[in-house]
C-alpha cells in the first residue's frame, strides 16, 4: 500500500470517527477533571496557596483543561486510526486468504 492510498484509506477514516465518538463517551470529562486539577496544581506553585479566584489562575485551570482535552482527543484519534487500518488490512488478508482457497471453476465451453 503505497502512502498516497494510505491516505484515502476508508478503514483510517472509520476507526478515527470511531476513536472520536469513544473520546466523548469516556474520555472527555477524565480530561476536563484532570486538566482542571493540573491547572490549579500549576497556579497554586506558581502563585502560592491560598488560590484566589484571579482572572491569571482561571486561564492556568482553562488552560489545563484545554490542553488536557486535545492531547486525550490527539491520542484517541491516532489509536483509532491505528486500529482502523490494522482492522482493514487484516480484513483485505482474509479476504484474499478466502478467496484463494476457494478458486472458483469456469465451465468448459
Amino acid at each position: 500500500m503505497t502512502l498516497s492510498e494510505h491516505k484515502r484509506s476508508p478503514e483510517a477514516w472509520f476507526g478515527a470517527g470511531a476513536a472520536v465518538l469513544f473520546f466523548l463517551y469516556n474520555g472527555l470529562v477524565p480530561a476536563l477533571v484532570y486538566g482542571g486539577f493540573m491547572g490549579g496544581m500549576t497556579g497554586k506553585l506558581l502563585f502560592g496557596d491560598p488560590i484566589e479566584p484571579e482572572l491569571l489562575r482561571l486561564f492556568m485551570a482553562g488552560g489545563g483543561m484545554a490542553l488536557a482535552v486535545l492531547a486525550m482527543l490527539f491520542l484517541f484519534l491516532v489509536l483509532g486510526a491505528a486500529l482502523g487500518t490494522l482492522l482493514g488490512v487484516l480484513y483485505r488478508k482474509l479476504q484474499r486468504l478466502q478467496d484463494a482457497s476457494h478458486p472458483t471453476q469456469h465451465p468448459d465451453p
